[in-house]
């Protein structure tokens, strides 16, 4: 399976490690990195792109907009764009809410550069 790629990635963490750390990993394999503080970080960000955004990595546990709120918007403005959650707290039971949208991709924190990448891939092709 290939890693690398020439998506972009918009990723959302209030922890300045965790997005050091995304943007080290993919950015040498072609990715292309936005990167955003909080949700509503993310959605000017994203409203502010010309180009499209293929995935969303983005924290359940956010200030202010929640991981799973600023997925459910982003696809309003973005449709087709693929989410990956990430959380050290919770599994995945929130990808099987009631809500209409389901979320599929889910990686615990802490992880492996691999396994981001793998997860990205399987969502991304």
């Amino acid at each position: 399976m290939r890693l690398s790629g020439s998506e972009t990635v918009l990723a959302v963490d209030d922890d300045p490690i965790m997005i050091e750390l995304v943007e080290r990993v993919l950015t040498p394999l072609g990715y292309k990195v936005l990167s955003a503080a909080s949700g509503e970080e993310a959605l000017e960000l994203a409203a502010s792109q010309e180009e499209k955004i293929d995935l969303l990595l983005t924290d359940v546990i956010l200030p202010g907009i929640k991981g799973q709120d600023l997925a459910k918007q982003l696809l309003i403005n973005c449709p087709g764009v693929n989410v990956l959650f990430m959380s050290g707290y919770i599994c995945p039971s929130m990808a099987h809410n009631d809500s209409e949208q389901r979320f599929e991709g889910f990686i615990q924190k802490p992880f492996a550069p691999n396994s981001l990448l793998r997860k990205m891939r399987k969502l991304l092709d």
